[in-house]
């Protein structure tokens, strides 16, 4: 397995990344999209490249790119002020980061995980282009309308949704798009104690029936929010991983030898 910084051509300048590739044949390409802040998609014992690496160890091609604002994608979106500015620029940054992906590796589709924000701009790719993403996971996705500068309701980030009229509609029609496809179910996982439950429970009560067709899976008596802690880190790559094998059809790999 190998790793190579890249940097991505986009229409607004160059954008960092990392490819992540497995000894052998790829057997799916995968795009890794991080929150904002911490953990970082770098380092030796950053989340994001051990996750990366466990997936090359199924077969899997990466990549962890930085979003607007975001380490080596600095100063792009310099005076991009505010959540709806930035949100628009990453999801432009998105579609042509992956393009670019898909054509690096050959892949016609792609995989798509993402944890907090990063699953946001996930589920509205896979609303917006159903033809180029294969699947989503979605680590304790962000649902919520962004928050328009000026508008007074600052003070709402981050406190958990109060209704469903706080589910974003772009989120909406991407599930909706995504179940509509009838092929592989989003995964969602979250922690019991996480804030953002009271987001997937309104979602739930939007989906209605079709809800059904999501795939949730709660780990009792923890916050995964943060991903800042060895254990909830081991909790969800494990199980993010295992959901990949799922999908792609293979079977669990054999425990690392002493």
């Amino acid at each position: 397995m190998t790793d190579h910084p890249v940097l991505i051509p986009t229409s607004e300048g160059a954008v960092g990344g990392i490819v992540t590739e497995p000894s052998g044949a790829a057997r799916a390409a995968l795009v890794l999209i991080q929150g904002i802040g911490r953990p970082a998609r770098s380092g030796i014992n950053s989340f994001w490249t051990r996750l990366a690496r466990a997936l090359g160890d199924r077969g899997v091609v990466t990549l962890r790119y930085d979003c607007s604002r975001e380490g080596e994608t600095l100063p792009i979106g310099e005076g991009v002020s505010g959540q709806l500015r930035k949100r628009d620029l990453d999801r432009r940054l998105l579609a042509e980061a992956a393009a670019w992906f898909r054509e690096r590796v050959g892949a016609e589709r792609l995989l798509l995980a993402g944890a907090c924000s990063g699953s946001y701009l996930a589920i509205e790719m896979a609303g917006l282009r159903p033809n180029e993403v294969a699947a989503t996971f979605l680590v304790v996705p962000y649902l919520r309308s962004p928050v328009d500068p000026g508008a007074g309701d600052s003070d709402r980030l981050g406190s958990g949704a109060e209704g469903d009229d706080e589910i974003d509609p772009g989120v909406l029609r991407g599930f909706q798009t995504m179940i509509a496809q009838g092929t592989v179910p989003p995964w969602i996982v979250i922690g019991e104690n996480d804030y953002h439950m009271e987001q997937v429970t309104a979602l739930w009560r939007l989906l209605g029936a079709h809800g059904s067709r999501v795939d949730l899976e709660v780990i009792p008596g923890m916050a995964l929010h943060m991903l800042d802690q060895p254990d909830i880190q081991e909790q969800v790559r494990s199980r993010l991983a295992a959901r990949v094998d799922a999908v792609l059809g293979l079977p669990a790999p054999e425990p690392a030898r002493a």
